[in-house]
């Protein structure tokens, strides 16, 4: 059973979309270390618990999110934990590379994330953002922070982008 507040990320991104969400656990190629990750609506993919993991990035609680069509979305939110793992970030935007399977179709192959405007204070006190993923390729591998939120604004729910107090 996740811990309520997990729960209460799920139910918020719930309201907030339209369609059945559903939560699926990747796993790392060895088959270990699951990370929830829910479908909210056709397009908008979060990581559930992220925050709670205590990740090396700049000071905040975050989940990971993608948000598009391609089927590998999911995957790649996982793949950017672990590949994360080994790594820290000190600065916007968080390039996580190779995290786009090799056997996928497809011109990206790494995710660059900002942080949204947007907080969801949880029942736990902890303030949450998410960390808004685009795919890059390699060409982009030195993005900056405003060219990924503008990349983001295109694709991402409009919550997203509204500062809350």
């Amino acid at each position: 059973m996740p811990p309520s507040h997990h729960r209460e990320l799920a139910n918020f991104l719930k309201e907030n979309s339209d369609g059945n969400p559903s939560v699926t656990a990747y796993r790392d190629k060895n088959g270990n270390r699951p990370i929830p990750i829910g479908q909210f609506g056709r397009n908008f993919f979060s990581t559930i618990g992220a925050c709670d993991i205590g990740l090396p990035l700049p000071a905040g609680s975050f989940e990971f999110s993608a948000s598009g069509s391609n089927e590998w979305l999911p995957n790649s939110l996982a793949s950017s934990l672990y590949w994360l793992a080994e790594r820290a970030c000190d600065e916007w935007p968080l390039v996580c590379e190779d995290v786009v399977k090799e056997n996928v179709k497809s011109i990206y192959r790494h995710m660059a994330y900002v942080p949204s405007p947007f907080a969801l204070k949880l029942s736990t006190g902890q303030m949450v953002k998410w960390l808004l993923g685009v795919p890059i390729t390699d060409n982009e591998i030195s993005i900056s922070e405003r060219a990924v939120l503008e990349k983001a604004q295109k694709t991402y729910p409009e919550w997203l982008f509204r500062a809350r107090a």
